[in-house]
């Protein structure tokens, strides 16, 4: 099922009728052309559970119509994965008579409330219409390091996993065992948010392999398979090991560090050779660049 405005169930995605996947195509907005980010809605014996907002209120209001029948038989509850624009801005939705308790780690809520996340909307809706309902709403409850919801034989383990950004959560099913990673893993790879944030990553992609998932689903990528942890995993270690590499022979100056991958020797197309589907390469290449400078500039420091 299809809206005008981009958002489709994709049942394939799931490997439990309990767990809905909702896709976003970004398609109205110029600069991410192609861009694509999904949401799910977990359907237990007492709770349903939306996990994550998308771009505006719109969004989730497609999304619930969807599963309104079963929506109405349960306690609605939303869960925020981390603050950035594609995973909350749709969490206007739940004010007013629509309110719901929304769940997210600490710092989602002081991002959200924070001025910098004011002035991003306001260029935003400066540009794209789409946003033009768009109000910041922050996690009503929020945890530091894990949540467990028990929903009759379905547990949904909410765990911090920062790296891509501070505040980043997944979502850890262990009954089927299925893992929705969010932006913690993502194909053809991941982005890390500074050089504080790089060795959380790390960590964080080794804890997401040990729990031995049979499923995966992140926000971004189109995939199933856990092998794509080991895979982000692999990629970022190849980083660290060439910037080691350099850092034995010298330290790169300051102006050098704007061009960490090509200093280090691992450009872009090196990364995705042999890829067969399209990406957004404007993106997913500044993401390679700024995970290289991350990475190089978290060994420098230490």
């Amino acid at each position: 099922m299809k809206s005008p405005q981009g958002i489709s169930e994709v049942p394939e995605m799931s490997p439990d009728a309990r767990v809905r996947v909702f896709r976003r195509t970004i398609g109205d907005l110029e600069d991410f052309e192609g861009l694509q980010v999904d949401a799910y809605l977990i359907l237990g014996e007492r709770y349903a559970l939306l996990l994550d907002t998308l771009l505006c209120p719109e969004d989730v209001a497609q999304a619930l119509s969807i599963c309104a029948p079963e929506i109405e038989k349960r306690q609605l509850l939303c869960i925020n994965s981390h603050a950035d624009w594609d995973h909350t801005w749709g969490n206007g939705y739940f004010s007013g008579e629509r309110s719901v308790p929304i769940l997210a780690h600490d710092h989602c809520r002081q991002r959200l409330l924070a001025e910098e996340a004011n002035q991003h909307l306001r260029d935003y809706q400066a540009r794209y219409p789409v946003f033009r309902t768009v109000t910041l709403v922050p996690p009503s409850l929020t945890f530091s390091e894990r949540l467990a919801i028990v929903d009759g034989d379905l547990t949904i383990e909410l765990q911090h996993a920062p790296g891509h950004c501070p505040d980043q959560i997944v979502a850890w099913l262990p009954d089927v065992r299925l893992l929705l990673a969010f932006d913690a893993v993502e194909k053809p790879l991941p982005a890390i948010h500074d050089a504080i944030c790089a060795p959380l990553m790390f960590a964080t992609l080794e804890h997401l392999a040990a729990l031995n998932a049979q499923h995966l689903l992140c926000s971004h990528g189109g995939t199933t398979s856990p092998a794509l942890i080991q895979e982000n995993l692999a990629y970022l270690r190849e980083i660290e090991r060439r910037c080691r590499l350099l850092l034995t022979n010298r330290i790169p100056s300051a102006a050098e560090l704007e061009h960490t991958a090509d200093l280090i020797g691992y450009p872009f197309t090196e990364v995705v050779a042999g890829l067969d589907e399209e990406i957004d390469d404007a993106y997913y290449s500044w993401a390679h660049e700024q995970n290289a400078q991350a990475i190089l500039r978290w060994l420098m420091a230490g």
